[in-house]
C-alpha cells in the first residue's frame, strides 16, 4: 500500500468515526478566552500557543496547523521563527538569524544530526512532534543545560507519562487534513494505554503526502513528498520513580527539492532512548534524571532517479550515527534550587559522492569504489562532554536571579581525512592543503566554557521584565569543518564561535490584552563565515568577528468574541571584520490578525508580511528580495465536546513571493530562491477519544 492510500484510508477512517461520534454529542464547549496561535486560528477545541518574552510552548496535537506539515513549517507559524525552504519538505528554521547547530533541537532528551550536508532532511522534520505533549521553543540562550551549542535558541520536545495512580484505560487522539495546492493529505494519532499498578503504553503514527504545488504565478514547484513516521513508548511511573523506552521511526520517500541539484529517495531515521528518574529526600538532593539514546539517519540523493538525467550520473548515500546521554541531579537549598549535570553526545557522518555517465548507473547504485568522486563526510566524527551547574534563587517575593555555568569538552576527527583505500575518490587532505594549509590526519580538541546572569523582576500587576547576559560556545559541525568537494571544502583548523548575549524583555498581562517585548545583542567573536568570495568558484570557512541585535514583539488584544494578535521581529547581522553584512538574515517580519467567535466556532484573516532586504552579502545572497504581505482566512467549529473541524485558505489573492532564505545544494553550493506555495484551500478534522 503506498503511502498515499494509508493516508487516505487514515482521512476516510477518521470522517466515520467523526459521524458516528455526532450522533452521540450533546453540545460544544465554550472558551472564549482560550488565546490564539499566530496562523491558525481557532475555536476552544484548538489551543494556541504561549508566548513569553522569550519563547512560545505548545501543544502539536492542539496547534491547529494542517497534519500534512513538516515540524519545520509547523514552527514557522510561532513569532521569532523564519526558515529556508527548498521544496515542500525540510524547511530549515532560523532564529534570530541563527540556524543549524546554532539551534538545539532536543526531543525527549535525544538529539538528531541530519544525514544531508545541506540540510535536505533538517533536525525539525524529522523530530516526532506528533508524539511531543508539549514543545517548548526558547529564542537566544537562556539555559546551560540544554547541551553544547543553542546559541540561536533551543526547541525542546517533551513526553509526558500519565498521572501516577491513573486509572486504567484508553485515551487518543486522531486527525486528518488535505490541502488543495499539492493534493496534500495527512493523518495520524496518538494513544495513551494505562495498563495499571502504574505501568503505561504510549504511541503514535502519522503519514504524510503531497505532488508539486503551484507557486502565485502558477508554476510547478518541484516539493513533492511521503512521509510516515510512527512510535512506541513502554513506561512506568508510581512511587517517586519513572522510566520509559521509547522507539521512534521516520521514513521519507521520493521527496523532490526545487533548490537544489539533487532529490532524495529516501531518508530512515530511527531514535532509541531510555530515560527516567527518581525522587528523593536524601537533604538537599530532590531527584536524579538519566537519559541515554541512539539515533540513526540514513540518507539518499540522487541527480537522475525522480528527474531527468543531464550530464553526470551522481548519487550521495550518506550517515549520520548520534548517540549520548545525560546525567542530572536535582538539589533544593531553601530558596535556591539547583541543578547539576554531565552530557555526552558524539556523531559521526559519512558521505560519499559516487558518479558516472548513464553506463555507469549500476556501479553507482551498487556503490562501487571505483566510482566514488568525492568523500564529502569522510567519516566526521565530533565528541562533546559537557559539565553544567545552574541554580535559580528567589531573593524576594519579587525577584529571581539564575546562575550557570558549562563546560564541554570537544574532540572532532576525519578518519577518511587522507582518502579510502581502494576508493577512487579524491583525498580530502589534498583540499585542506590548498585551501587552508593543512590536513585532518589529527583530531582537534576544544574546550569551550559557557555561562549565563539573568535576572528576572515582577513589577506587580501582571506585568514582569528580565535582563540577561550570557556566553555561549558552538563548535563547527561536519560540513564546517570538513566538507570535501573540490568546489566546497570545509576548514578543520576553523575556531569554535563565541557568542556573548545581552538581551532583555518585558512580558505584560491583563484580562484583555497581552503584550511580550524584547531586545537583544549578540556580540560574536570567530563567527564561522561561509565565504564564497575569496577563492574564485570555491565555497570555504574563515572566522571573523560579528554582531547581531535585534527586537521581538507580540501581543493580544480581546473584546468578548473579537480578538486581535499580532507579532514582529527584526534582526540585523554585520560582518564586522569585512564591515559587510552577514548573509542570509531574515528581514523585519511579521503576522497580524483579526477574529471573531462564539462558542463553538471562529472566523478570522491573517495578513503574513515581510519587509523587503537589501542588505545582503553578495557572494552568498542570491539577490535583495523585495517585501511582501499575503493575506490568509482561517475558521474552525467544535462538532462536539470531542471533533473539530478547520478550515481556511492561504495565500488568498495567490501572491507570487519567495523569503529572502535561500539554500544552496549538494552538487553547486550557489544558493536558490525557492518560491512559496501559491492559493491553498485546506481543510482538517481532529477528534479526541
Amino acid at each position: 500500500m503506498t503511502i498515499a492510500n494509508m493516508t487516505r484510508l487514515g482521512a476516510t477512517a477518521l470522517l466515520l468515526g467523526s459521524i458516528s461520534g455526532l450522533a452521540l454529542a450533546q453540545g460544544a464547549t465554550e472558551d472564549p478566552a482560550t488565546p490564539l496561535p499566530p496562523i491558525y486560528i481557532t475555536g476552544s477545541g484548538i489551543k494556541g500557543p504561549q508566548s513569553t518574552a522569550s519563547g512560545t510552548v505548545f501543544d502539536p496535537a492542539t496547534l491547529g496547523t494542517p497534519s500534512y506539515l513538516d515540524g519545520g513549517a509547523v514552527l514557522t507559524t510561532l513569532p521569532g521563527i523564519a526558515s529556508s525552504r527548498m521544496g515542500g519538505q525540510g524547511l530549515d528554521i532560523v532564529i534570530r538569524g541563527l540556524n543549524s547547530n546554532q539551534i538545539n533541537v532536543i526531543d525527549a532528551g535525544a538529539v538528531t544530526y541530519g544525514g544531508c550536508p545541506n540540510h535536505m532532511d533538517p533536525p525539525a522534520s524529522t523530530a516526532a512532534f506528533a508524539r511531543a505533549d508539549k514543545v517548548t521553543v526558547t529564542r537566544g540562550y537562556a539555559s546551560v543545560t540544554n547541551g553544547p551549542g543553542g546559541t540561536g535558541g533551543t526547541v525542546r520536545l517533551e513526553r509526558e507519562a500519565p498521572p501516577a495512580g491513573a486509572a486504567n484505560g484508553f485515551t487518543g487522539e486522531a486527525h486528518a487534513s488535505a490541502g488543495s495546492n499539492a493534493n496534500a493529505l495527512g493523518a495520524g494519532g496518538r494513544f495513551t494505554w494505562t495498563l495499571g499498578n502504574g505501568f503505561y503504553v504510549k504511541g503514535a503514527v502519522e503519514a504524510k503526502d503531497a505532488d508539486d504545488y503551484a507557486d502565485g504565478a502558477g508554476r510547478t514547484v518541484r516539493s513533492a513528498y511521503e512521509q510516515t513516521s510512527g512510535g512506541l513508548t513502554f513506561g512506568y511511573v508510581g512511587q517517586g520513580f519513572d522510566i520509559a523506552l521509547d522507539y521512534d521511526r521516520d521514513a521519507a520517500r521520493d521527496v523532490l527539492f526545487a533548490g537544489a541539484g539533487m532529490d532524495s529517495p529516501s531518508t530512515d531515521t530511527t531514535v532509541w532512548r531510555l530515560r527516567g528518574g527518581v525522587d528523593l529526600d536524601a537533604g538537599a538532593l530532590r531527584r536524579i534524571e538519566a537519559e541515554v539514546f541512539l539515533s540513526e539517519v540514513d540518507h539518499v540523493m540522487d541527480n537522475y532517479s525522480l528527474r531527468p538525467a543531464t550530464g553526470m550520473f551522481m548519487r550521495v548515500p550518506t550517515t549520520s550515527d548520534t548517540h549520548g546521554g545525560k546525567v542530572e541531579a536535582q538539589f533544593t537549598f531553601g530558596s535556591t534550587t539547583a541543578r547539576l549535570g554531565i552530557d555526552h553526545q558524539s556523531n559521526n557522518r559519512l558521505a560519499i559522492l559516487y558518479g558516472g555517465m548513464a553506463a555507469a548507473r549500476p556501479a553507482i547504485e551498487a556503490a562501487n569504489p571505483a566510482n566514488a568522486r568525492f568523500l564529502m563526510w569522510p567519516d566526521v566524527t565530533i565528541e562533546q562532554t559537557g559539565l553544567y551547574a545552574e541554580t535559580e534563587t528567589e531573593l524576594d517575593a519579587a525577584n529571581t536571579l539564575k546562575l550557570g555555568l558549562r563546560h564541554d569538552h570537544v574532540k572532532a576527527s576525519a578518519g577518511a581525512a587522507a582518502g579510502l583505500p581502494g576508493y577512487a575518490a579524491a583525498a580530502p587532505n589534498g583540499f585542506y592543503t590548498t585551501y587552508y594549509g593543512t590536513t585532518f590526519n589529527d583530531a582537534r580538541r576544544e574546550d569551550n566554557w559557557g555561562g549565563l546572569v539573568r535576572f528576572e523582576h515582577d513589577f506587580g500587576g501582571g506585568m514582569t521584565g528580565f535582563v540577561g547576559l550570557s556566553r555561549s560556545v558552538r563548535t563547527a559541525d561536519a560540513t564546517e569543518r570538513a566538507m570535501g568537494r573540490s568546489n566546497w571544502v570545509g576548514n578543520p583548523d576553523i575556531a569554535p564561535e563565541k557568542h556573548l548575549q545581552f538581551d532583555l524583555g518585558v512580558e505584560v498581562k491583563r484580562d484583555d490584552w497581552a503584550l511580550t517585548a524584547t531586545a537583544y545583542v549578540d556580540r560574536v567573536d570567530d563567527f564561522i563565515l561561509r565565504d564564497a568570495s575569496t577563492f574564485a568558484g570555491v565555497t570555504t570557512y574563515r572566522n571573523v568577528s560579528a554582531q547581531l541585535a535585534g527586537v521581538e514583539l507580540s501581543g493580544s488584544w480581546q473584546s468578548g468574541g473579537l480578538q486581535l494578535t499580532g507579532d514582529l521581529a527584526y534582526t540585523r547581522g554585520q560582518n564586522r571584520d569585512d564591515d559587510a553584512p552577514l548573509a542570509q538574515i531574515p528581514p523585519l517580519m511579521g503576522k497580524l490578525a483579526v477574529s471573531y467567535g462564539e462558542g463553538a466556532w471562529r472566523l478570522g484573516t491573517q495578513m503574513v508580511w515581510a519587509d523587503g532586504q537589501d542588505r545582503i552579502d553578495p557572494a552568498r545572497d542570491p539577490a535583495a528580495t523585495p517585501g511582501y504581505a499575503v493575506f490568509n482566512l482561517f475558521g474552525s467549529y467544535d462538532i462536539s465536546e470531542t471533533v473539530t473541524l478547520t478550515a481556511g485558505v492561504d495565500n488568498l489573492f495567490d501572491r507570487a513571493y519567495a523569503t529572502h532564505l535561500a539554500r544552496s545544494n549538494a552538487v553547486d553550493p550557489a544558493l536558490v530562491q525557492v518560491y512559496e506555495p501559491g492559493r491553498t484551500f485546506h481543510l482538517a478534522l481532529s477528534a479526541k477519544f
